[in-house]
């Protein structure tokens, strides 16, 4: 193993077995975690790179676009040059945020949680900025969602088509992004499940008629343009905490 001269570093070679590039990228992306590098902090040259992970400079290279592709470092040409901890956005760390949760995983019902608390402000923004052209989508795919409540498979992925739909309605850029992650987690946490155990919430139901209801209730209350309406379907179509 080789070290960075100005830290005395540590990197493991790569293991021939995996993508090399991914493993470049993720003992980068570690390195800076673990070891608290900010902002602006020198990693060392493409050549430097090259000798301590032992690869070619075609496989770092295809590291080094993804990781600024990520946010996670600068280039800097001429001397002194070379590749930097970039100074990373809110809304990049966030997004790192979210995609490490997708590979260690997260309770569906935590991730159902989050979304809860975001209903009320999606259906807001829908039941304010909805155009008619929206109404016709909603108003088919709830259309479809009825002719397919009670499948067990189909009835879920249904929901699902609603609940982007109406989150696409909303011109929160962050809101809608957000939102639409979730139920894609949410979706794929629960693939194949049927309505009784995609959920474990003690005594819900997803494919009551009640529920049915709501959901037609959250269409009506966006078609009326009545926020306090929006607001009281929320409430009733809530899934956890009630």
């Amino acid at each position: 193993m080789a070290t960075t001269p100005d830290e005395g570093r540590t990197f493991h070679r790569v293991a021939p077995a995996q993508s090399v590039a991914d493993r470049v990228v993720a003992e980068v992306e570690a390195m800076i975690k673990n070891e608290g590098l900010t902002a602006g902090h020198r990693i060392g040259t493409r050549q430097e790179l090259c000798e301590q992970f032992g690869v070619a400079p075609a496989t770092l290279g295809e590291a080094l676009r993804v990781l600024r592709a990520r946010g996670s470092v600068d280039l800097r040409p001429g001397p002194g040059g070379g590749i930097f901890v970039a100074d990373q956005s809110p809304l990049i760390r966030l997004a790192h945020s979210v995609l490490r949760l997708r590979q260690t995983g997260a309770p569906v019902n935590d991730v159902i949680k989050v979304l809860d608390a975001l209903d009320e402000a999606v259906m807001q923004d829908a039941v304010r900025h909805r155009t008619d052209a929206d109404v016709a989508d909603l108003e088919t795919v709830m259309a479809e969602l009825a002719d397919h409540w009670h499948d067990p498979i189909e009835g879920l992925h249904g929901n699902w088509r609603l609940h982007r739909r109406i989150a696409e309605i909303s011109p929160n850029a962050v809101l809608r992004t957000f939102y639409l992650n979730l139920v894609d987690y949410i979706e794929g946490e629960t693939a194949g499940a049927t309505h009784e155990d995609a959920l474990a919430v003690p005594g819900f139901r997803q494919d009551t008629d009640e529920r049915l209801h709501i959901h037609e209730a959250l269409i009506d209350a966006i078609r009326s343009g009545d926020v306090e309406r929006g607001r009281r379907a929320v409430l009733d179509h809530r899934t956890l905490g009630r």
